[in-house]
């Protein structure tokens, strides 16, 4: 086996499988040896096209303008490495460690990172296109204008995330969890968040309490039995939404726009929607007891059984309604059309 002088201990052995000559730390080095550690290699710009390289160890390498496309790293430990402005399109990342890596500007679309773990990376403006991360995790990871368009992230975990104008369009992402994640502005047009199932859809949908959602784009969204409590949406738009069964109790959605949106069975418990947008919608069942609905539009909603007992509804503006479709009980400031005038 050959071995190259003066070179870090970590990197000391040339490595198999990638088949062609890289410099580390400053050293040519014929990269076609059997073994694979690479801490602290430089690999900067290497030409990595659809190699194997299962179980590398890849610690704090430079990967910076790497093209990686197709390769395969499943297993491989990338921690704190350089991926900056490198290709990984269609790698096999599946059980990687990814940890605090930095991936500005890095491409993975149509990657499978399956199981992977980000956490902490800096992902801003990664390309995620059509990706798989299945059950990855991103706890924590800086992903701001970062693309998920049509990535399929069921299971995913994004605790503590942050990033503004995140696309995640046409996305799937049934059971992810984004508690406490911070996305303003964040694009989510038809993307499937939420339960896929029939009749009650169950426990799939993600979880998204505590998210900070201000101005985030829902658009046509399917966002049933997801778990909003204690978020943000403060002038988010949810125009054509599906939010059958999600909790939006102890949410913050002043301004919002749930337009032609179907809320039923929606809960919605002491959640500030006030000046909200609901033309159009459909609240049989909807739960909203004790709910701040002053100035809320419900111009041609469609109520059926719709709770609104203890709720404020100060200034809020109604269509033709049957008063026997919501119930009032305690309710203040109540229009004159449902019997108002009488609690303050």
């Amino acid at each position: 086996m050959m071995r190259t002088k003066g070179i870090f201990p970590a990197v000391m052995v040339a490595l198999t499988v990638f088949g062609s000559v890289h410099t580390v730390r400053g050293q040519s080095i014929d990269v076609t040896a059997a073994k694979r550690n690479l801490v602290g290699a430089n690999l900067s710009g290497a030409d990595l096209h659809g190699k194997k390289m299962s179980g590398a160890d890849l610690r704090n390498a430079n990967l910076k303008n790497a093209n990686l496309d197709g390769a395969d790293l499943t297993g491989a430990n990338l921690t704190g490495a350089d991926l900056t402005g490198a290709s990984l399109k269609g790698a096999d990342l599946r059980e990687a460690y990814l940890r605090e890596i930095k991936a500005e500007g890095t491409i993975f679309s149509k990657a499978n990172l399956g199981n992977a773990d980000l956490t902490r990376a800096n992902l801003r403006g990664a390309n995620f296109a059509k990706a798989a991360l299945a059950l990855a995790v991103l706890d924590a990871a800086k992903i701001d204008n970062a693309v998920f368009v049509g990535a399929y992230l069921p299971g995913a975990r994004l605790i503590k995330a942050h990033g503004e104008n995140v696309d995640f369009s046409a996305a799937f992402m049934a059971g992810a969890d984004f508690s406490q994640a911070s996305l303003v502005g964040a694009n989510f047009k038809k993307a499937n968040v939420g339960s896929l199932g029939l009749g009650h859809p169950g426990p799939s949908g993600a979880v998204l309490r505590g998210a900070d959602l201000t101005n985030a784009d829902m658009t046509g969204a399917n966002l049933t039995n997801v778990k909003f409590e204690e978020a943000v949406l403060t002038g988010a738009k949810l125009v054509s939404a599906k939010l059958g069964y999600a909790d939006l109790s102890w949410s913050r959605a002043e301004g919002a726009d749930f337009s032609n949106s179907d809320l039923g069975w929606v809960r919605a418990y002491a959640a500030h929607l006030n000046n909200a947008v609901f033309r159009g919608s459909k609240l049989s069942l909807a739960q909203l007891s004790g709910a701040d609905l002053r100035g809320a539009d419900f111009t041609d909603a469609k109520f059926d059984r719709t709770d609104l007992t203890q709720s404020n509804l100060s200034g809020i503006k109604l269509g033709e309604i049957d008063k026997d479709d919501v119930y009032i009980a305690a309710a203040r400031n109540v229009p004159a059309s449902l019997g108002g005038g009488v609690t303050k």
